[in-house]
C-alpha cells in the first residue's frame, strides 16, 4: 500500500516536468547536432582551400566567389528562414535544409569544374540558410524566455563542434582518403541526420502557449518586420553580429588557410592546428557568453561593445604589423578573432529580448544578416585586393586585403556605440 505514495498529483506532476525536460532537450539537441553538420559544411571550404585551387584549377579570386556565392545564398535567405520558421515550423524546414546540404556535398565531392562546385557551394549556402534560425525557434518554443540566452550560446557551441571537425579531421581526412571520398561520405552522414530530424524533432510541445498561433496570411509580413526593424534591440544586436561574427568567418570560412601558408609561412599539414585555435577560442567565447552574459542586458551591451573594440584592434595588428607575424602574436589574434566568434551569440539574446516570441524566428534571420552581409563582402573585397596586389610579396598584399576586414569592424563598433543604452538594466 506505501507505493501509493508515489503516485500522488506532486509526483506525478514532477515526474511529467522532468519528462517534458528531456523531451525538450532531445528535441532541441537534434536540431543542434544539424546544425552542427552545416557548420561542418560552411567552414570545409576554409580548410580545403589549397585543395581547392589545385582541383578546379582557379585563381584566389574566383575561390572567393564560391565562398562569397555560398554566403550570398545564406544571407539573401535569411529573412525567409527566419518566416519560414515562425510559420512552417522548423521541422520541416530543418529536415528539408539538411537534404539541401547533402546534395550540395555530394555535387562539390564529385566535380571537377567550376561550375560544379560553385553549383555545389550554393546548394550548401541553401541548406545552411535555414539551420541556425529555426533551431533558435526550437529553443524560443521548447524552453522558457529566460532560458533562451543559454540555449542560443549552446547552439553556437554546437556549431564550434562543427567547426572543430572542419579543421584538423577534415585536413587529415582529405590527405587520407582523398577529396572525393572525404566529401561523399560527409553527404552521406547528412542525409542520415535529415532523417533522424524528420522523426525525432517537433515543432513545440503539445501543451505549448503558442499552439493557438495560426500562419500569418502574406500581406502581414512586412508589418512582422518593420516591427522587429523598429526594435533598437534588433539594430544593435544587427550591428554586434555584423562586427564580431563576419571576421571570424573571414578567417574560418576562406581565407585562414591561404593566409596562413602564402603569408605566414607555415605549411599545408599546421593549417588545421591554427585555424583549430579559432575554433577552440569560438566555443570557450559561446560559452562564456551564456553562462554569464546572457539574459543581463546592460552586461551584454558593455560586454559586445568591448569585445567589438577588441577584434578592431586585434584586425589592427593584423594589417598594421611589417612582417610575418611572431607566433605568440600569431596564436592570440587566432584566439581572439573565434572568441569574438563566440561572442556574436549574444546578437540573438538581445534580438529575443527585444521581440515578441511569435517573432523570434524572424528576428533572428534580420540579426544573422548582419555578420553575414558583412562576410559577403569581405570574401570579395579581400580576393579583389588580393588580385590588384598579386606583384607584391605575399605578407604585403594580404596585410592591404585585410584592411576592409578592419573599416568593416570599425564601421560596425561605431553603430554599436550609437545604438547603445546606457539605461538598460
Amino acid at each position: 500500500m506505501s507505493r501509493t505514495v508515489k503516485t500522488t498529483p506532486l509526483a506525478r506532476e514532477q515526474a511529467e516536468r522532468r519528462h517534458r525536460a528531456r523531451v525538450s532537450w532531445l528535441v532541441w539537441g537534434v536540431g543542434a547536432i544539424c546544425y552542427c553538420a552545416a557548420l561542418f559544411h560552411r567552414a570545409s571550404l576554409g580548410v580545403a582551400a589549397p585543395e581547392a585551387l589545385q582541383r578546379f584549377h582557379t585563381p584566389p579570386t574566383v575561390l572567393a566567389l564560391f565562398s562569397a556565392l555560398q554566403l550570398g545564398v545564406y544571407l539573401v535567405l535569411q529573412v525567409p528562414s527566419g518566416l519560414l520558421a515562425d510559420r512552417l515550423g522548423p521541422r520541416k524546414v530543418i529536415t528539408g535544409g539538411m537534404v539541401a546540404l547533402a546534395v550540395g556535398s555530394a555535387v562539390f565531392a564529385v566535380s571537377g569544374s567550376v561550375v560544379g562546385g560553385i553549383i555545389g557551394r550554393m546548394l550548401i549556402g541553401f541548406g545552411d540558410a535555414f539551420m541556425f534560425t529555426n533551431v533558435l525557434r526550437l529553443a524560443a518554443h521548447w524552453f522558457p524566455p529566460h532560458r533562451f540566452g543559454k540555449v542560443a550560446a549552446l547552439t553556437g557551441l554546437a556549431g564550434g563542434l562543427g567547426q572543430v571537425v572542419s579543421t584538423l579531421p577534415l585536413s587529415l581526412s582529405l590527405h587520407g582518403l582523398g577529396w572525393v571520398p572525404t566529401f561523399l561520405g560527409a553527404a552521406a552522414l547528412t542525409l542520415g541526420l535529415a532523417a533522424v530530424a524528420g522523426l525525432v524533432i517537433r515543432d513545440q510541445p503539445g501543451h505549448a502557449p503558442l499552439a493557438h498561433e495560426a500562419p500569418q496570411p502574406p500581406e502581414r509580413i512586412r508589418h512582422a518586420l518593420r516591427d522587429v526593424l523598429a526594435q533598437r534591440g534588433t539594430r544593435r544586436a544587427f550591428w554586434v553580429h555584423f562586427v564580431l561574427m563576419a571576421q571570424f568567418l573571414a578567417v574560418t570560412t576562406l581565407w585562414g588557410a591561404p593566409w596562413l601558408t602564402k603569408s605566414q609561412g607555415h605549411g599545408q599539414a599546421e593549417v588545421g592546428s591554427l585555424l583549430l585555435l579559432s575554433v577552440l577560442g569560438f566555443i570557450g567565447g559561446a560559452w562564456f557568453a551564456g553562462q554569464h552574459i546572457s539574459g543581463r542586458p546592460r552586461r551584454r551591451d558593455r560586454f559586445t561593445l568591448a569585445l567589438s573594440g577588441v577584434i578592431v584592434v586585434v584586425w589592427a595588428v593584423l594589417v598594421g604589423w611589417p612582417g610575418v607575424l611572431p607566433p605568440p602574436v600569431l596564436v592570440v589574434a587566432l584566439v581572439a578573432i573565434g572568441v569574438g566568434g563566440g561572442g556574436a551569440m549574444l546578437a540573438f539574446d538581445g534580438a529575443r529580448l527585444a521581440n515578441a516570441a511569435h517573432r523570434s524566428g524572424t528576428a533572428s534571420g534580420v540579426v544573422n544578416m548582419g555578420g553575414f552581409t558583412a562576410a559577403v563582402l569581405i570574401q570579395l573585397l579581400v580576393g579583389a585586393v588580393l588580385q590588384a596586389a598579386s606583384l607584391l610579396p605575399a605578407v604585403q598584399a594580404y596585410r592591404w586585403a585585410f584592411a576592409p576586414v578592419l573599416v568593416l569592424s570599425v564601421a560596425g563598433t561605431l553603430a554599436q556605440w550609437r545604438l547603445r543604452e546606457p539605461k538598460a538594466s
